[in-house]
């Protein structure tokens, strides 16, 4: 079958006790459980069997692998008592996450912690401390930084994880909102509960409610009981991503949540209490979306109790060669490869880039050149064309320049060169020298000698 995150399961498989994988069916693909008796791991025989077939008194509506794959959302920390077919008794802590390939679910993986086998009990403290998702988790320690204002920024994130104040983070795309967001969670009090994200704008508006906040039976057309991500949230942490791109209605309702700690099923008269911290995300200035209104000012208010600004990397240029090496390790470890780190033009290039797309494009920047690299040191040949070629940066001429006015009433030649001798600048001051930039250029030594006299430049 296929398994969308495998590394996700093999990095948190040593810290459950046991495994179960089901395809859409409901048949075990993978089962392993660990036995306290003599430390090894072991299969139960459930493979190609149904999940029902195993716990008889399950069924299609009560299985929590059948429940999943119906709603497509986790089931988490949910405590168990079953018997299996072999007539052993299991107490259990289970969470359970759909599995999906190519937006289509097509089975669930379960991991429990045990606590009573046979009636015999295994654990003394609760097991709800770690879950299935906490496990894989962001920290501080992987917010890789040499910058000064970075270092003072996890210092300020390591304080607001100590309460339960609300906290917006505010970047570009590709800064790492969701990183700090975990470690948020990660270093609080909360991180032994659920941490559930949820990207705003990625659910319709009429789904994103019913997400949120779950449905009771029979409320509109095929719904089902299920639980929204404020019930999956208990004491722990909802992440909202891209809040700005919630629709204004849907605001006003998770500020009555947030404020009164309560909230109802959609279809349902019965409140239900609520203990979530709320961190939320965005990628634009706040002021701007409100005056746009796009976010309600009362709620920013109520979320942005702490805010976060994370830096573009083009305002942090001292960890370019930092993250740039981070991430080739990373690389030589998922490819087994043995790179050694980027040629001294490729470097130059990159600290002369702005990055629009941030630390997100560096790290495509460098996973490109592993597929392209054919020796040790990645080179200019490597990197995508983009960055090496940005409009950003071949167009800074001066203030005269038609291409830098925008004054068309010349030649059409004359703007031809105009750029021409952008690019010139750009290569010979990211080359260094004359044969460096030929190389970025793809010419020759002598061509572009011939045009660096012809347009007066000095090198």
């Amino acid at each position: 079958m296929f398994v969308k995150d495998i590394e996700f399961m093999t990095n948190i498989y040593d810290k459950l006790d046991a495994l179960l994988i089901t395809n859409r069916a409901g048949i075990v693909e993978y089962s392993a459980r660990f036995d306290f008796q003599d430390n090894s791991i072991k299969n139960e025989g459930y493979t190609g069997k149904s999940v029902l077939e195993i716990y008889p008194s399950l069924s299609e509506e009560t299985s929590s692998h059948f429940r999943v794959m119906k709603t497509g959302l986790p089931i988490v920390d949910e405590r168990q008592t079953l018997t299996d077919l072999n007539g052993r008794s299991f107490t259990f802590f289970s969470s359970t996450y759909p599995i999906e390939y190519n937006n289509e679910i097509i089975g669930a993986i379960e991991g429990s912690m045990l606590l009573e086998i046979d009636g015999v009990l295994l654990k003394k403290q609760n097991p709800t401390q770690k879950t299935l998702l906490s496990n894989h988790l962001y920290c501080l320690d992987d917010i890789i930084t040499n910058n000064s204002k970075m270092k003072l920024l996890k210092d300020k994130i390591k304080k607001a994880a100590e309460n339960d104040s609300s906290v917006m983070i505010i970047g570009e795309t590709g800064t790492g909102k969701e990183l700090i967001a975990q470690s948020l969670h990660t270093h609080s009090k909360r991180n032994g509960k659920p941490f559930i994200s949820q990207n705003c704008s990625a659910i319709p508006a009429n789904l994103l409610e019913s997400l949120l906040f779950g449905t009771v039976k029979g409320s509109y057309t095929d719904a089902e009981d299920h639980k929204g991500l404020f019930e999956i949230a208990e004491h722990g942490t909802l992440f909202l991503d891209e809040l700005n791109s919630m629709d204004i209605s849907l605001q006003s309702k998770i500020l009555k949540v947030i404020e009164e700690k309560k909230f109802r099923r959609i279809g349902s008269n019965k409140e239900k209490t609520v203990d979530v911290r709320v961190i939320s995300a965005m990628n634009q200035e706040p002021m701007d979306l409100i005056n746009r209104k796009e976010l309600r000012s009362d709620l920013f208010y109520r979320l942005g109790v702490i805010q976060i600004h994370i830096p573009p990397l083009r305002n942090r240029r001292d960890d370019i060669p930092l993250l740039t090496k981070y991430f080739i390790n990373q690389f030589n470890q998922s490819s087994n490869r043995k790179i050694m780190g980027v040629s001294d033009i490729v470097e130059k290039t990159f600290m002369s880039y702005d990055w629009p797309g941030n630390i997100r494009e560096l790290r495509n920047a460098i996973e490109y050149a592993f597929n392209f690299i054919s020796g040790m040191t990645i080179t200019l040949n490597d990197i995508p064309e983009l960055i090496l070629y940005s409009n950003e940066h071949i167009t800074k001429e001066s203030d005269d320049s038609p291409l830098h006015s925008g004054h068309f009433d010349v030649p059409l030649a004359k703007m031809v060169e105009e750029y021409e001798k952008g690019l010139i600048k750009k290569a010979l001051d990211v080359g260094g020298n004359v044969t460096n930039a030929a190389r970025i250029l793809d010419t020759s030594r002598q061509a572009l000698q011939y045009k660096i006299m012809k347009y007066h430049l000095n090198i």
